[in-house]
């Protein structure tokens, strides 16, 4: 088996990429998906689902459960309880060419939610998180535009849920 070989020129990419880290890393940046450090501390969650949405309540759930805290059903356990008051995913006509064909459509994403603890004092009241996307025209007619919707209101789903435990997450 060989010896590993540093030369000069590996051990400066080594030291590169390591300045790099430590520079992103000082200024707050973190790799999509990871905690940064803060988390839900172990608070047991319950989520009333009113949307009616079982994707989003399956995000949510694993959204709490990889952010450190714990989801319950019951409601005499929980710290506190997250309402999913609504969602509603909506695409309009970003732009068109000067025939008026489309070329692009932007894709929004928002929930309306609210935060209390169990015995009811209101930690956030009722509000909106919003993401949104545009995205081009894609060849192929009005079935290859539904599956690039669904496509990314999936994403535009998870950066919600991304945005809601951040939010959580800021209440300790």
């Amino acid at each position: 088996m060989p010896a590993l070989r540093v030369t000069r020129r590996h051990g400066l990419r080594l030291l590169g990429g390591g300045m790099l880290a430590a520079v992103l890393g000082g200024c707050g940046w973190r790799l999509r998906g990871s905690s940064g450090g803060v988390s839900l501390d172990g608070r047991l969650v319950q989520v009333r689902d009113q949307t009616g949405s079982v994707a989003l309540r399956r995000a949510v759930r694993q959204a709490i459960e990889g952010s450190g805290g714990r989801y319950t059903e019951a409601s005499g356990e929980a710290d506190w309880v997250l309402t999913l008051h609504g969602s509603e995913r909506s695409r309009e006509t970003a732009s068109v060419d000067a025939d008026g064909e489309v070329l692009d459509y932007r894709l929004t994403y928002v929930l309306d939610y609210s935060l209390a603890e169990a015995e009811g004092e209101r930690l956030v009241a009722r509000q909106s998180l919003e993401a949104e996307r545009t995205f081009a025209d894609p060849a192929g007619g009005a079935d290859a535009r539904r599956a690039r919707e669904d496509e990314l209101a999936a994403e535009l789903r998870a950066e919600v849920v991304r945005l809601l435990m951040l939010r959580l997450q800021t209440l300790h």
